[in-house]
């Protein structure tokens, strides 16, 4: 389970770099269009696949080759460059996709990130403390309950693998209610090795029957 823990931390490790990183490129675009100079350019030829800009700066043609390319571009189309006042070489297209498409992409790429990490780490943290508290630490009401399937959970995968759980469910009498209990993930098939088993040990939270930990540890390891 602490495997998985640090697995989501990294997820969310991963999004916040994008997101300061998205910052950092939403401030340098808003810097420049606050100090940069503006001018009219036309695409003077290519070389390779980039584009080569000219433009005129104080009666000088300047060139440049731009970092921004896309396939419609055509010698002779004009374009908007702007650049630092002191230093035309360092001009750039001015476009939105080219202002504004790396800390788009770098805001939703963290947020998708940050929230897997964070979602899915706080999931597994609560796991991990049913498992201290409920069977560790022996505050856990032990239950037999009945096997009702073994699942496959295509909502996680990694390197394109999901995980097989156990489920059970169990019937409270005093709610008459269901409570349906999921083992934590295991990384083959447990199937073939509990055919001869039709209970599991659940250890569950007397004043909270969602919280429980169900006991896999019979199982062996995957080599």
């Amino acid at each position: 389970m602490r495997s998985l823990l640090i697995f989501f931390g990294i997820f969310a490790f991963i999004g916040t770099v994008c997101f300061f990183l998205g910052v950092y490129f939403l401030f340098n675009t808003m810097e420049k269009n606050s100090s940069w100079v503006e001018a009219n350019g036309s695409i003077s030829g290519f070389d390779g696949e980039t584009p080569v800009i000219a433009f005129d700066y104080n009666g000088n043609e300047v060139t440049f080759r731009s970092n921004f390319s896309s396939s419609d571009m055509r010698a002779g189309d004009e374009v908007v460059v702007y650049f630092p006042p002191d230093n035309p070489q360092e001009a750039e297209i001015k476009s939105f996709f080219s202002q504004w498409f790396l800390p788009i992409f770098l805001f939703a790429f963290g947020l998708v990130f940050e929230a897997v990490g964070v979602i899915g780490g706080a999931k597994q943290l609560k796991r991990v403390n049913a498992k201290r508290d409920l069977f560790t630490h022996g505050k856990g009401r032990k239950t037999l309950v009945p096997i009702a399937d073994v699942i496959v959970d295509g909502s996680f995968k990694v390197n394109g693998r999901s995980p097989f759980v156990i489920v059970c469910q169990y019937h409270d009498a005093v709610s008459n209610k269901v409570f349906e209990f999921k083992s934590d993930y295991i990384w083959y098939n447990p199937a073939e090795l509990l055919k001869d088993k039709k209970e599991m040990d659940v250890y569950v939270d007397p004043n909270d029957l969602t919280r429980y930990y169900m006991d896999t540890s019979f199982l062996p390891k995957k080599a």
